[in-house]
């Protein structure tokens, strides 16, 4: 996703569309994970940009998904350590 989603329709488009992928493919796939973020990652400019476009249950997917790659890179043993 190249350009942030402006619109209630284009951001859920958007989510819909991140929700099949995280659906069908790998998500332990470290590629795989990473274009799911950069989608994250401009979704959250379009919430900041208009949060307005997005409803309770648009950020509430958003979360789930950015949960789940959370555990992935767990899983994987990619994630960032910590300091204690």
């Amino acid at each position: 996703m190249d350009i942030p989603p402006k619109d209630r329709l284009s951001v859920e488009a958007a989510v819909a569309s991140l929700q099949e992928r995280v659906a069908d493919g790998d998500p332990t796939d470290k590629a795989f994970r990473s274009h799911c973020e950069a989608v994250l990652s401009s979704l959250r400019a379009a919430y900041r940009a208009n949060p307005a476009a997005f409803s309770r249950e648009i950020v509430e997917a958003l979360r789930e998904l950015s949960e789940l790659l959370r555990e992935s890179a767990l899983d994987a043993g990619e994630a960032k350590k910590t300091l204690p």
